[in-house]
């Protein structure tokens, strides 16, 4: 008989708002637990039978007060974060802004504007994303497949995109 291990999975989301030339960045508040200090895009959690597209539009207005609209599906993947013994299964989604006015939220973060370049610049760009995020934002319309592990925080020990072959 096999014993399987009881697994703490989260099923996430991260939407890239674009705005004429920037996308919309969340620098996550470094008292969060996951990922403190973390620059990454909004997003979060899906709930029980909740679409993507659904999901992605709700925790958007949710935390920043804007709508959004074109979605498209970038990345899927998942990442284990070792420290916390937990598993993140998500989509990267690229969408344009449509409307609305931008509200902080200072218990997630800070959210800034920035083009495609400023935010592959920044040292505290989650890992992953250095490695995905030029074709995420690109005119590419393949959708990648990757997987991750980080032993604590930011520090990915390894990272794979998944061949299609």
């Amino acid at each position: 008989m096999i014993l399987m291990k009881n697994r703490n999975i989260s099923i996430t989301l991260e939407c890239f708002i674009k705005k004429e030339d920037k996308y919309l960045m969340l620098h996550r508040h470094k008292d969060k637990k996951i990922m403190p200090g973390i620059l990454m895009a909004p997003g979060g959690h899906r709930e029980f039978n909740e679409g993507l597209f659904e999901a992605a539009r709700r925790e958007v207005m949710e935390e920043t007060g804007l709508t959004i609209k074109n979605l498209r599906v970038r990345a899927i993947g998942n990442a284990y974060l070792k420290d916390l013994d937990k598993e993140f299964y998500f989509h990267m989604i690229v969408s344009d802004y449509s409307n609305g006015v931008l509200r902080q939220n200072v218990d997630d973060g800070e959210f800034v504007w920035m083009t495609k370049e400023e935010i592959l610049n920044k040292s505290n760009l989650l890992e992953e994303l250095k490695r995905i995020l030029p074709r995420i934002l690109s005119d590419e319309t393949e959708i990648l497949s990757y997987k991750a592990i980080y032993e604590s925080g930011n520090r990915m020990t390894f990272f794979q995109i998944e061949s299609k072959a």
